[in-house]
Parts: C-alpha cells; sequence; structure tokens
C-alpha cells in the first residue's frame, strides 16, 4: 500500500469512526447530498508534493467540520482531486467538467502561477469559486473582472520580491543576480523587483532568464561571479533551483554567493534532492508560515486532527505553507456557505467578501475578504526561513 493510498485507508476509518460515534440525528444528516471540493493540481508533477499537502489542508478542515455536524443541517464535506500535470490546459478542461457539477462548491488551484493565471478568467466566466493557496502571481486575483470568483489565501510576488530584497539589502548584498523563469510567474516577479529598484536606485540588478527544464547554470553563475555580483536572488521550483544550489556549492568555497530564494523550492522534499551541497550554501526562503515555530492552540489541535488522519506529525511535511493556506480557507469557505445559508456559488462568493472575524493557522482573520480585495493574507505574514537539518523551513532569527 503506498503512503498516500495509506492515508486515505485512515481517513475513511476515521469517518466510520465518527459515523457510529455519532448521536442518531446526525447520523440521519449524514445521508444528506455531500459539498465537493476539488483540489485541482499538479500530482502528477515529479517531485512536487504541493498537491498532496494542499489537499491534506482541505481534508484536515473537513474532518474537524465533519466530526461536528458537517454545514447547512448536516451535510458532510467531501472533497476531490483532479491531476492538471501543472499544465493549463488540462487544468482548464477540470475545472469546465466541475463547474457543470451543482454538487462542487469551489475548486482549490495548486502552486504554477501560469496555471493559475488561465484558470481566473475561467472561473469568472463559469461562476466556479476557484481559491488560490500558493500560486503567487499578482494577476491572479485581478484578472477575472467582476464579480470576482477568484481568493486567494496566499502570499503574492510583491510582496515576495519585498521581502527577498530587503533581506538583502539588510545584509548589504546591493549587487544581485537575478535567476527568473521564462514564464509568467517569472515576469510577474521581474515587474515586482523593477517597482523595488525604483524606490532603491543604488540596489544593482543583473537579470538572467531561463526555461523550466534548464540543469546547466555554471556559466551563469560564473557571469554573476566575474560582474562583482554579491548573492543570487532565484524564483525557481525544486528541480531547477536543486540544479543552482548544487552547482553553487560546487565552486570553491570562497567563490559560493549567498542564495535568496522564492518559495517555489519549498514545494518538495528540496533538502533529498540537494544533499550534503544544502549544508555548502547560504540559503534564504521566503515562506509564510511554518509549524516549527507554530505554538498556539489551532496548531495543537491541527496537528492532532493530523496525526489521526495520516498517522504522522505535521512537522514532518513538505510545502507546509500549501497545507496550512489550504486550511484556513477551507474553514473560511465553510464559513461563508453557513452565512449564505446554501451552496449556490453566487451567494457564497458574496458571503466570502463578509466573513466575520476568524482565528485561522496562518493568522487572525479580521476580514478575510472584502468586495475590493480577495487576497487574504498581507506582507504582515511573510518571512525568511532557512532548511533545518530535517529538510523542514524555520524562521530566521
Amino acid at each position: 500500500m503506498t503512503l498516500f493510498n495509506s492515508w486515505r485507508a485512515r481517513l475513511a476509518a476515521l469517518a466510520m469512526t465518527l459515523f457510529f460515534a455519532a448521536p442518531a440525528g446526525l447520523v440521519h444528516a449524514a445521508e444528506k447530498p455531500p459539498i465537493l471540493l476539488a483540489v485541482n493540481a499538479e500530482y502528477g508533477v515529479q517531485g512536487s508534493q504541493t498537491a498532496q499537502s494542499i489537499e491534506k489542508g482541505v481534508r484536515v478542515a473537513a474532518a474537524e467540520i465533519n466530526a461536528v455536524g458537517g454545514l447547512l443541517g448536516g451535510r458532510m464535506i467531501e472533497v476531490i482531486q483532479r491531476d492538471d500535470r501543472g499544465l493549463p490546459a488540462r487544468a482548464i478542461d477540470h475545472l469546465r467538467e466541475l463547474a457543470e457539477n451543482p454538487d462542487v462548491t469551489a475548486v482549490f488551484c495548486g502552486r504554477f502561477s501560469p496555471v493559475a493565471l488561465e484558470l481566473a478568467p475561467i472561473a469568472n466566466q463559469k461562476q466556479m469559486l476557484l481559491l488560490d493557496p500558493w500560486a503567487a502571481a499578482d494577476g491572479i486575483t485581478k484578472a477575472a473582472g467582476r464579480p470576482n470568483y477568484v481568493f486567494r489565501l496566499s502570499l503574492t510576488d510583491t510582496w515576495a520580491m519585498d521581502a527577498m530584497l530587503r533581506h538583502a539589502l539588510n545584509r548589504k548584498l546591493d549587487r544581485l543576480a537575478v535567476f527568473l523563469p521564462n514564464t509568467s510567474w517569472g515576469r510577474s516577479s521581474e515587474a515586482a523587483i523593477a517597482g523595488f529598484a525604483r524606490k532603491h536606485p543604488n540596489l544593482h540588478i543583473a537579470i538572467n532568464w531561463y526555461n523550466w527544464g534548464d540543469v546547466e547554470f555554471s556559466d551563469k553563475l560564473a557571469r554573476a561571479r566575474a560582474d562583482g555580483m554579491k548573492a543570487l536572488l532565484m524564483v525557481a521550483n525544486e528541480a531547477e533551483g536543486s540544479m543552482l544550489v548544487k552547482q553553487m556549492a560546487a565552486l570553491p568555497a570562497g567563490s559560493r554567493l549567498p542564495i535568496i530564494s522564492h518559495w517555489g523550492i519549498a514545494g518538495g522534499n528540496f533538502a533529498g534532492m540537494v544533499g550534503p551541497a544544502l549544508n555548502q550554501v547560504d540559503l534564504a526562503v521566503v515562506q509564510t508560515f511554518s509549524f516549527a515555530s507554530a505554538s498556539g492552540p489551532r496548531a495543537k489541535q491541527v496537528a492532532r486532527t493530523y496525526a489521526g488522519l495520516f498517522g504522522d506529525s505535521p512537522v514532518k511535511m513538505h510545502a507546509q505553507v500549501g497545507f496550512a493556506h489550504a486550511y484556513d480557507l477551507t474553514h473560511l469557505l465553510a464559513k461563508a456557505i453557513s452565512l449564505a445559508g446554501n451552496t449556490r456559488r453566487p451567494e457564497v462568493r458574496d458571503a466570502l467578501e463578509r466573513l466575520p472575524g476568524y482565528d485561522g493557522l496562518v493568522r487572525r482573520y479580521k476580514r478575510a475578504f472584502t468586495a475590493s480585495n480577495h487576497e487574504a493574507l498581507d506582507r504582515n505574514q511573510v518571512f525568511m526561513a532557512r532548511f533545518l537539518a530535517d529538510g523542514t523551513l524555520a524562521p530566521l532569527k
């Protein structure tokens, strides 16, 4: 039995336990039609664990909601999945199919901004709630038009670049070789960097573009050293990011540059991919959440539910921000469904814009969304982190 199937078996066992332990009224309520939430993400991308972590976040929140009777008088939440393999065309096909099922209330997208940017206008057209727990391109929540059915609980590239560049300047690293993917994510990051640089004229930026799938960066690293760059600012996922880190570590110790990274590299087992090279470089990664520093009542509750479902500790999980964001998004969605009094998407959409306060795993949401702001987080949740010896990320002290 695979690990993925193993935790599905645990989930089924827990559901049966709750079913037989519940009062008769709740057992009868369980016969009502379920509320379906879909995770439409990149399960099939080798090395990525983000889709799995996002799904776990939705499932943990759903388990907590179902354990107290579900929503709307006893409707249980069920989670379904679609594998878009990181391809916009597949993701769009899935979104269109899911939109035809009235029992699907919302769709969670995955980590890739190019996919989310393509999904946003389709979600608006189909009046399907699209919830973004990871993808960071600034335009995702702005591209859908009005009424806007896209809601994000994640960082944006502008916030990420601001945190990364401030970290560099605080360390007097004012000459940066920037590595960007030739995608809409890279272009979104480039725009954010340009905005920051206009306010900091002493910052010197040298842009290096690369393509997804590139594995050789030695020439670009050598050029950065020859041009007097003091650090490398990296926008990458784990595949290309691991190669950059290993090739930096292969340089003589005195020639290695500090690396400041966007969070794409945290979407899988980056430490396992890089191996010993990780301890030979100075690497900081932008983040919004880490179980290594979460110690409040909500984090403890989540850890207990997570252990009951998956037989492990969430501290060991990769792609923790995807989990935490999806967990909070699911609870916020549930509150919107209760506020609307039904699962009709236009009414749930409207309710999301007028939610009361909620104490979540990532933050206290005074008002998560408004008609003019579909971003549940802000700059205050963004911090820089480092990999610990066990491969997890913890905030820099």
